[in-house]
């Protein structure tokens, strides 16, 4: 039965983080070079925030960041010197709590993407709508495949 999968059986678990003191330019870099829409920032292993393609995009239309000037102050700046553009509420999930969990936190709060976390707060994985879609196709081929 769907609801009884967990978290951790979908979850991304390799994820692309940035630490705190590393650069928004680094951030931007990431989500472009792996096509990803967000980044968890991270200080050690314990989750601090998630930095998002949208925020990015704010950021250069307020000409606070520019994507293509890669010698540009800003874009150097550290997030922990610049924490704007992290946002830190961010809901988050635990890899032992179920699928339809994920889904109706998802749909109620209208977000792209749970970061998931351990008991202490350390980022241990990523559930994004794209790993639910791939979840349901292959609950959908397996019963296209039974009939």
């Amino acid at each position: 039965m769907p609801t009884l999968v967990k978290i951790a059986d979908i979850m991304t678990k390799d994820v692309f983080t940035v630490n705190i003191d590393d650069t928004i330019h680094k951030a931007d870099e990431i989500m472009r070079d792996e096509s990803i829409r967000q980044v968890p920032v991270v200080d050690g292993k314990k989750f601090i925030g998630l930095i998002t393609e949208r925020t990015l995009m704010e950021y250069s239309l307020r000409r606070l960041y520019d994507f293509e000037d890669e010698f540009g102050e800003i874009g150097y700046n550290k997030i922990n010197d610049f924490k704007k553009v992290m946002t830190t509420e961010v809901y988050l999930i635990y890899p032992e709590d179920s699928i339809k969990k994920a889904i109706e936190l998802m749909i109620k709060k209208k977000v792209d993407c749970l970061p998931v976390v351990d008991w202490e707060n350390n980022l241990v994985g990523i559930v994004t709508y794209y790993d639910m879609l791939l979840y349901v196709n292959k609950i959908l081929n397996e019963q296209l495949s039974k009939s």
